[in-house]
């Protein structure tokens, strides 16, 4: 038991797992491995439907996950900085950090390295300090990371990956000899 503590208690742990994307990867991964390993235990299942069924599963899984990490977060969590960025053009939240990662990777700072990375910052000709920079300016560009990211979570895991799997896994399947034309047919 100590050694799960110690893991959990990480803050290189606390600070990986924190977000909705990296939730949902999380879910998604064990999802991919879980899902097709309960098919293939299933003993009251033929070997042919096991084998189709867990590996179209896993695609599934797999392709959504891929989807998910590759396109839909970046595109929704960067779109909704740069939008927040324009919309809230006097926070200097928004002025200091250009990108969400660059932001995530500041918030994760103490105080300390939170204000020797402000004083970095402002060698650019900007003066970011913790008066400008507060914890309620934070909190807007936090929110904003997180709101697209559950934005993009529903209408990524929901609605677009499931259209872009099912659209992949019978090709790849067919690929892989899981698929034979006169079964497609049927």
């Amino acid at each position: 038991m100590a050694g799960i503590s110690s893991i959990v208690a990480n803050q290189t742990f606390f600070n990986a797992t924190q977000g909705t994307a990296a939730q949902m990867g999380i879910k998604t991964g064990l999802n991919a491995v879980a899902r097709p390993g309960a098919i293939l235990l299933d003993n009251d299942i033929d070997q042919h439907t096991k084998k189709f069924s867990a590996s179209k599963e896993f695609l599934y899984q797999a392709i959504s996950l891929a989807m998910y990490m590759l396109v839909i977060i970046p595109i929704f969590k960067n779109g909704a900085y740069k939008l927040a960025a324009k919309k809230f053009n006097d926070e200097a939240v928004f002025k200091a950090f250009k990108s969400p990662d660059k932001f995530k990777s500041y918030l994760k700072l103490d105080e300390a390295g939170k204000v020797k990375k402000l004083k970095e910052l402002s060698k650019n000709g900007d003066t970011f300090s913790r008066n400008n920079i507060t914890e309620k300016s934070e909190h807007l560009a936090n929110g904003v990371i997180e709101t697209s990211s559950l934005i993009g979570t529903v209408l990524g895991l929901a609605v677009i990956a499931p259209l872009t799997a099912t659209k992949a896994i019978h090709p790849i399947l067919k690929a892989v000899g899981l698929v034979k034309e006169d079964e497609k047919k049927a």
